[in-house]
């Protein structure tokens, strides 16, 4: 079967992936050795969980280190934090080890009853007995939900000295957990200071949870972590990525026309890997073996039709009327300080400040160092700007 030339959504990996080696290598290098807990910023499809795919992918055979994945949107609650995590370390165990049994006999405490959970965990024993009782207690409503999540901190440590690993926590999408109260990041914070073991990596699309939890001097977590800001991809990586890509299907492109991609994407992965499928498709029915910038301009034109339902419920769902005029504004400047915003509005500066503040706080805006601000996903900019 031939090499599809690219991949829309989902997690990605080479071919697909590209333009984070240096990123991803240092990232391995703090896995690797267990040296910080780091937190992975950036906005929705620049891909944050296919950088954490393929950090695991790239310490698969590093002797020793678990790395658990939990995805944060599954967690609603202190008892969905102690079974998400739990069982992504005993189903990470189970596939570094290939000793299986372990999850299958952690599973019964959630469904079967009270004398069989209890018989099937102590046949185990060890850290998984103390922590599997817990819960069954939880169920019995002897013990609330934070002694459930000090539990479960507790088999982290455990569990790694019994089996003489290293532990590195991938917590993906840890904005849904911003929600929780104090409770959890002052656990969070005594386990990054006091288990040399487990580490903790924590990815997000959210400046608000980046300042409530790790940034404000009173907050518990306060540079506990080293912050990886994860930016749009460099023209010249997209130029390669697009000529190669297209090369499989005998298409050839050039230069010109391949930084075409990345004017009109911004650099942001999702895009061009829709862009590049939606590029190829008219290419090859109309029998051309050449891409043209009117080739991508036209899949540009299609991708922004395509997205149109999406980009639409979003504008009609995420923002207020304020901040739609905002950005509104700004996909017609292109980018421009505060008081040029304000003026294109006919407000006064101080009318919107707060709601351009949240508008970077969501990733939607974001702030150069001049003082301008820009649409953050070129793409949804091109949307608004077309209505």
């Amino acid at each position: 079967m031939k090499e599809t030339p690219f991949k829309v959504g989902g997690l990605v990996e080479p071919p697909y992936f590209v333009g984070r080696e240096e990123e991803l290598a240092k990232l391995c290098d703090d896995a690797r050795n267990l040296t910080q807990n780091n937190l992975i910023l950036a906005p929705r499809r620049y891909g944050k969980s296919s950088l954490l795919h393929n950090l695991k992918l790239n310490l698969q055979q590093e002797s020793g280190l678990l790395i658990p994945y939990v995805n944060c949107r599954e967690i609603a609650s202190y008892a969905d934090f102690y079974r998400a995590t739990v069982m992504a370390l005993l189903s990470e165990y189970e596939r570094k080890t290939r000793i299986a049994g372990l999850l299958q006999t952690f599973r019964v405490v959630f469904k079967a009853k009270f004398l069989k959970a209890i018989k099937q965990i102590e046949e185990v024993g060890g850290s998984l007995d103390e922590v599997g009782r817990m819960y069954l207690r939880f169920r019995e409503q002897a013990v609330d939900e934070r002694e459930l999540v000090q539990a479960a901190f507790r088999f982290f440590r455990s569990f790694a000295q019994e089996k003489d690993a290293r532990i590195l926590f991938l917590l993906d999408e840890f904005q849904e957990a911003a929600e929780f109260n104090g409770y959890l990041f002052n656990l969070f914070k005594k386990e990054l200071d006091e288990a040399p073991t487990i580490r903790y990596f924590f990815s997000g699309s959210s400046m608000k949870m980046l300042s409530d939890i790790f940034l404000r001097e009173d907050a518990p977590l306060y540079l506990m972590v080293s912050r990886h800001y994860m930016k749009a991809l460099q023209e010249d990586d997209i130029v390669s990525f697009i000529q190669e890509r297209l090369a499989i299907m005998n298409f050839s492109i050039t230069q010109h026309t391949a930084k075409v991609f990345h004017k009109l994407t911004g650099g942001i992965p999702y895009y061009i890997q829709k862009l590049g499928v939606i590029v190829a498709q008219s290419a090859m029915s109309e029998g051309k073996t050449t891409v043209t910038p009117s080739h991508v301009d036209n899949a540009f034109a299609a991708m922004l039709e395509e997205l149109d339902s999406e980009f639409e419920a979003r504008w009609l769902s995420r923002f207020s009327n304020q901040q739609r005029r905002i950005v509104q504004a700004l996909s017609e400047l292109g980018e421009a300080r505060l008081k040029d915003i304000a003026a294109e509005m006919m407000v006064h500066s101080p009318d919107i400040s707060s709601a351009i503040s949240r508008l970077k706080d969501m990733m939607i805006l974001q702030r150069r160092e001049n003082g301008s601000y820009y649409i953050t996903d070129r793409v949804f900019a091109a949307w608004i700007a077309s209505m």
